[in-house]
């Protein structure tokens, strides 16, 4: 991720476009997890702090995820691992690292994993779409030079057209951005459906996987490839299959217990 041109001064803070969306978008999810956990009879006054877990985490896994396959930028002067404020953030790593922040969480309160996991599912994938746009305006995660009618050229000072200059490319920020608005809405016509706790969950990061994977193709600034594959296609791959063998046992799981009683 590149963090953008400066919107506006807190003092002497420096607010970048990217860091303007990402703080939307945690506002956004922590309003839709508190009223959904309201409704689900989980104490609403957890979720801020959730929230802040799972941030903290996503951060974290997103940097070292992206240090990992770009090791080679940061031989040099490895402090610059730290500078999280120059760009440099990989979402599928923030992702796992959210993950798991939310499950210590979930377990020091001793809240419900899978229930608390679908509790997030809209809120992240709104949240990740709304990142996205901010990429989008910042340059960042951009496509490949098109001719296409939905090829854009982005102005000066964005991370594009550092890259690409006055040439049109796609901008792949924002399909994947319309892509996962398309899961919000899978997600919500789902929620009425009580299939198994965790089932959302774990299909928002089926859909996502597999969308990211498909876009993987047209993407000009992604991570180096591994067997002609890019590294953020191996990882869908890895977390779809893991995430639908998720889904099978779950149900499973439950058959098993309503046949039980």
């Amino acid at each position: 991720m590149f963090p953008g041109p400066v919107l506006f001064k807190i003092g002497s803070l420096p607010i970048n476009t990217l860091g303007a969306m990402v703080a939307l978008a945690a506002l956004i999810g922590t309003w839709m997890l508190t009223k959904s956990a309201q409704k689900e009879g989980i104490n609403p006054d957890y979720m801020v702090d959730f929230v802040l877990y799972a941030m903290l985490g996503g951060i974290i896994g997103a940097r070292l995820w992206y240090v990992i396959f770009m090791w080679q930028n940061y031989v040099s002067n490895p402090l610059e691992i730290f500078m999280v404020w120059m760009g440099g953030l990989a979402i599928q790593g923030g992702i796992l690292g959210g993950t798991l922040s939310g499950i210590l969480f979930a377990k020091k309160k001793n809240l419900p994993i899978w229930k608390l996991a679908d509790i997030a599912a809209p809120a992240l994938i709104l949240g990740m779409a709304i990142g996205r746009v901010g990429d989008f305006l910042t340059g960042d995660a951009y496509g490949i030079p098109s001719s296409s009618i939905f090829a854009v050229t982005y102005p000066p000072g964005t991370y594009a057209y550092n890259v690409y200059g006055n040439v049109s490319i796609l901008p792949m920020a924002l399909f994947e951005a319309v892509g996962d608005i398309v899961i919000l809405g899978i997600l919500l016509w789902l929620k009425r459906k009580k299939i198994v706790e965790g089932f959302s969950f774990l299909l928002m990061l089926s859909l996502y996987s597999l969308s990211r994977f498909v876009m993987e193709f047209w993407r000009g600034d992604s991570l180096r490839t591994v067997f002609d594959l890019k590294v953020a296609q191996l990882t869908a791959i890895a977390t779809i299959l893991i995430a639908v063998g998720l889904m099978i046992y779950r149900i499973k799981q439950s058959n098993v217990m309503q046949n039980n009683t």
